[in-house]
């Protein structure tokens, strides 16, 4: 398994695993499949030149089997924070520590562009994924009621946060 930071070449690549990751796992994510479908490969490709969107992606061989991000806040205020955001393992290689090892890069990869602390957000239904953060050194610091509406109810949603550079605080 490889791997590395996505870049604008990678983005039918990477459009493509997402379409997968929202008709294998809906539940998961915020985007519905209509909205990534319906999406021009050029805002992808956009994000992927984007210097404050950081997109990995995991490989076997030519096939990418799961990717995830940060991204940086603009404003100078927040930029020492980003959020790590579309986290996705392909069902086939589940259990395989794929998800660990991207997330360990993304932390990395964080660390080096002087970030001191990342966030993220995940249904509090979502066991194997709370287990990834928190196993990767996230903390719970707080769970929103109703966060998330779907169509079977609102859901609540989990928030995390890691410090990266724990001298500042």
């Amino acid at each position: 398994m490889l791997v590395r930071k996505l870049h604008a070449d990678d983005a039918a690549a990477l459009q493509a695993c997402r379409l997968f990751g929202l008709e294998e796992s809906p539940d998961a994510y915020l985007a519905t499949l209509a909205e990534v479908q319906t999406s021009p490969l050029a805002n992808l490709e956009s994000d992927l030149r984007n210097a404050d969107i950081h997109y990995l992606g995991a490989f076997e061989g030519e096939e990418m089997i799961g990717f995830m991000r940060f991204l940086r806040d603009p404003r100078l205020a927040r930029r020492h924070v980003a959020e790590v955001r579309s986290v996705y393992v392909r069902g086939s290689a589940r259990g395989r520590n794929v998800g660990s090892t991207m997330l360990l890069k993304l932390i990395e990869d964080a660390k080096a562009a002087g970030i001191e602390s990342l966030i993220l957000a995940v249904l509090a239904d979502n066991a194997p994924a709370r287990r990834l953060y928190e196993a990767c050194g996230f903390r719970l610091y707080e769970i929103e009621p109703g966060a998330i509406r779907k169509a079977e109810g609102d859901i609540d949603q989990a928030l995390y946060r890691l410090e990266l550079d724990a001298g500042k605080r």
